[in-house]
């Protein structure tokens, strides 16, 4: 009988084993899952980042004499609530208007000073030139702004009663986000292209209203989470790999983004700053570095696209980053 006892008991511990080793395994399992649907699916490495990041300087800032410009100068900061709030807006205006927007565009300009800097607006798709195309209103009028016209003429009239075109420094008129459009071709485009020969020149990386909140909202999280006092996201001018598999982003300029507390671009949940980890030179990393706890976002839609080819005129064709 006490045989039987213990082999009882020693099933019944043999299960209870069993059964934990299974409820750990499951947990487990259902937290890898979680992290994978919490992490939006533009999440870069730090190497990723900081690759592009030192493209950008060596490829763009160094080739036109801009190579002395402050790590300072490069942060294009945006407020984590006010891009929330605009972003909300944007999608009301979507549908109190009847507007078929489609996301919004990170606008490249230059200031008076010959600084880099970035403005948002609303996009819609522009189905005869195939690309994401930026727009604002004023005064009830719709205004577009095509990134495909080398430069933009200014309205007579101009006032941002709106509130569409959203700086760093807050919103922006047409007029104004013309100027700094403007300024951003002489100053950036035309010197580069007398180095870098390219078939087009990015002016504006798009993402879509369910990107750019799913990438707002993982901040958020990684913030409690990880006690990072996230404020703020940071936009950084990139430049892709001269890397031929790249296709037609190869060698092209771009944006990534990355999270911004205390006044520092921070990359990861462990609160490492894009300048200490770019001055470290990690950047020569592995490319297939592992995005556990990465803050960085990029692969967005560049614009404009090149010139369509010969055969796809009839519109059939489509680019791959759109």
């Amino acid at each position: 009988m006490k045989k039987k006892m213990i082999s009882f008991a020693s099933l019944g511990l043999v299960c209870a084993t069993f059964f934990l080793s299974c409820e750990t395994k499951n947990q487990a399992e259902e937290e890898q899952l979680e992290t994978a649907l919490e992490t939006p699916a533009k999440i870069i490495s730090n190497t990723q980042a900081a690759t592009l990041f030192q493209n950008d300087q060596n490829t763009r800032l160094s080739q036109i004499g801009k190579e002395n410009t402050s790590f300072k100068d490069k942060a294009i900061h945006f407020d984590l609530a006010i891009l929330e709030s605009y972003i909300s807006r944007l999608e009301s205006i979507k549908t109190a208007k009847n507007i078929p927007v489609t996301g919004v565009s990170f606008v490249f300009g230059a200031d008076a000073n010959g600084n880099r800097t970035m403005f948002l607006m609303p996009a819609t798709r522009n189905t005869e030139l195939d690309y994401q195309e930026s727009f604002t209103i004023e005064n009830g009028q719709f205004l577009t702004f095509k990134h495909v016209d080398i430069t933009l003429k200014p309205q007579i009239s101009s006032q941002n009663d709106e509130n569409l075109v959203l700086s760093p420094n807050g919103y922006l008129s047409f007029n104004e986000a013309t100027a700094l459009f403007n300024n951003y071709q002489t100053q950036y485009i035309q010197p580069v292209a007398k180095k870098v020969t390219k078939d087009y020149y990015t002016k504006a990386v798009w993402y879509s209203f369910e990107e750019i909140k799913g990438y707002i909202n993982y901040l958020k999280k990684k913030s409690v989470d990880h006690n990072l006092a996230i404020t703020g996201v940071n936009v950084f001018f990139g430049v892709y790999n001269n890397d031929l598999s790249l296709e037609l982003k190869s060698n092209a300029q771009t944006i990534f983004l990355t999270a911004s507390s205390q006044q520092q671009s921070i990359i990861n949940i462990k609160g490492e700053t894009l300048q200490g980890f770019t001055q470290d030179g990690f950047f020569a990393k592995d490319s297939n570095e592992s995005i556990d706890g990465s803050l960085n976002f990029n692969e967005g839609h560049l614009s404009p696209p090149p010139p369509l080819p010969e055969d796809c005129q009839n519109k059939t064709c489509w680019h791959p980053w759109h």
